[in-house]
């Protein structure tokens, strides 16, 4: 950090969201999150609810911004320079940080899914690639096969369905496990739909689509870049309770790890913010 700058704002301007963060001294004393409606207001709205918790603005040194809408914002917000932070080195950076690791694979599960290889705490970061698969995926198939388009309503609805009533497994097809896949793994999500299953048993197998789907994709870049222990679920579906057990039960067939931080959900804001202690 430089000297003279206690404290650093970091900001993550999404698709769906945008968060922002204080650190002071490498911690997090402040976070803030609201719906991104444009760039520039979602992101000015932001600083000034995390600026009003500091008694004496002064005390900031940078605004380090990050995300898709970061183009779409000036060099200063509030008077204070700002540093734009690219959104792969923000992920990396960022979930470094959260596990206090040296290295790891970060899986980024947002609207779509980015993945990156961080080393060295973050002074080396790779982007692995990613899926179009994530939130955005689970919504969009609801609203389509459900009529429903509130995640928090979709997430309670596939808390009280069962998957296995509309998706094949590897028993339904060839009777018994099959090398390292075990009997009871899926084999073919919505293979078994039909007309009598129950909306919660749907909506139970868009999360157990997408979560198979980031899981398998996960573990596949954790053993090609050397990070089976080390595998970060960040962003703010990670947060599911209902995802991350689902991804963690696919990647585990691999012999792959997966773990979720604290404030996963402030993963890049966080990065962008921890750029400046480079």
């Amino acid at each position: 950090m430089e000297q003279g700058l206690n404290l650093i704002v970091g900001i993550d301007i999404g698709a769906s969201t945008t968060k922002g963060v204080i650190l002071e001294d490498s911690e997090i004393i402040y976070k803030y999150t609201l719906p991104t409606l444009d760039a520039a207001t979602s992101t000015l709205k932001v600083m000034e609810n995390l600026a009003s918790k500091i008694q004496d603005r002064n005390a900031i040194g940078l605004v380090a911004i990050s995300g898709g809408g970061s183009r779409q914002v000036g060099n200063t917000l509030l008077g204070l320079p700002v540093v734009k932070v690219d959104e792969i080195r923000a992920i990396g950076l960022g979930g470094l940080f959260l596990v206090k690791k040296l290295k790891g694979l970060i899986v980024s599960i947002g609207t779509g899914t980015a993945m990156v290889a961080a080393y060295k705490r973050g002074v080396s970061v790779n982007h692995v690639g990613g899926t179009g698969v994530g939130g955005g995926t689970i919504l969009g198939l609801s609203k389509r096969m459900l009529g429903i388009n509130n995640f928090e309503a979709i997430e309670n609805m596939a808390s009280q369905g069962d998957s296995s009533k509309v998706d094949l497994t590897v028993a339904d097809i060839v009777g018994g496990p099959v090398g390292i896949i075990p009997a009871e793994a899926t084999a073919s999500n919505f293979g078994r739909l039909t007309g009598t299953v129950s909306k919660e048993d749907i909506a139970a197998g868009i999360f157990n689509l997408v979560s198979q789907v980031i899981g398998i994709l996960a573990a596949m870049a954790a053993k090609a870049y050397g990070l089976q222990d080390d595998v970060v679920l960040v962003g703010r579906l990670a947060k599911s309770k209902i995802v991350f057990e689902a991804i963690c039960k696919t990647t585990e067939l691999f012999g792959v790890k997966a773990t979720v931080p604290k404030d996963c959900d402030y993963c890049t804001a966080v990065g962008a913010a921890g750029y400046a202690l480079l």
